[in-house]
């Protein structure tokens, strides 16, 4: 973006469209990444003078701007937050037959001996990993906050119908309540209802801390006396991490589970599954045609 105000961007100020080119910036090469990732990018750049409310909600509305005029696509920020949720629907045969053809995967992890997913109580984070976690075919779930009685029960009696090891793979903020429900509340629930779990927190970890921008642990957190005796007082969030750099953690952590010769060998399974699938979509539309003669 050059100094040059494009026709688009005349009305903005010269404060907003400098925030304007670094955001941009930013969710171009970070995405995709959450509007208070985008801001603490811009903080720790210097670009932005705080993580107030008032200073992230300007960065939203640079971004709604940058992505109303083609500035950033508007795949590259994701909020899931307020998604709408609907049954899958098709038009025709032919589209459903598309679909399915397109959208088959084998199922590799029944192949090996672990179940994993990746758990945050952060919602947003789902977009941002999603390029990974469909990626390996890796669930996710967003805890929002402490669980539910009814999911960790869910999860527990899943655990023990499936004789594979499940895994949890953690990523949430470093401050009282993240910290306290990946090792305690977490842990507890779980042996409470018998599960056969694996917990392992990814990120935040101490390694991630140095040169993260942090604040004040809240005192009013029930867990703020547990996390002050082990940790101090400073918290960190996950959004400052660099998009990029949790990806990679998580992809390298899924890595860790697959054995390469089995996944290599499944590879060629679903390929010649695919093909099967195609014929059989192409025959359905096939068929649909001849009805309508």
């Amino acid at each position: 973006m050059t100094e040059q105000r494009t026709r688009g961007q005349r009305g903005l100020g010269l404060t907003a469209l400098r925030l304007l080119e670094h955001a941009a910036k930013f969710a171009n090469s970070l995405g995709p990444i959450s509007v208070r990732g985008v801001a603490y990018q811009l903080f720790v750049a210097g670009e932005s003078p705080s993580m107030t409310k008032r200073d992230v909600d300007k960065v939203g509305r640079v971004l709604v701007y940058a992505r109303e005029h083609g500035i950033v696509p508007w795949e590259k920020i994701v909020d899931e937050t307020r998604a709408v949720e609907r049954p899958a629907m098709w038009d025709n045969l032919e589209d459903y037959g598309a679909a399915v053809a397109r959208s088959y995967r084998l199922n590799r992890w029944d192949s090996l001996p672990y179940n994993l997913q990746v758990w945050s109580e952060k919602g947003t984070v789902g977009g941002i990993l999603r390029p990974i976690t469909e990626k390996y075919g890796v669930g996710f779930m967003a805890v929002h906050g402490f669980s539910s009685a009814t999911i960790v029960h869910n999860v527990a009696e899943a655990s023990n119908d499936d004789p594979r090891d499940l895994v949890l793979l953690y990523v949430g903020d470093h401050d009282p309540s993240g910290m306290f429900m990946s090792e305690v509340d977490l842990p507890r629930r779980l042996e409470k209802y018998k599960g056969r779990v694996t917990i392992r927190r990814i990120a935040l970890v101490a390694e991630d801390l140095p040169g993260l921008p942090s604040f004040p642990a809240k005192p009013t957190d029930p867990r703020y006396k547990w996390y002050r005796s082990r940790y101090g007082e400073a918290a960190w969030e996950l959004d400052a991490l660099d998009p990029t750099i949790l990806r990679a953690r998580v992809e390298n952590a899924i890595l860790e589970y697959i054995d390469p010769e089995i996944w290599e060998r499944m590879d060629l399974v679903e390929e010649a599954q695919q093909l099967s699938v195609e014929r059989v979509a192409l025959a359905m539309a096939e068929m649909h045609g001849l009805s309508d003669e």
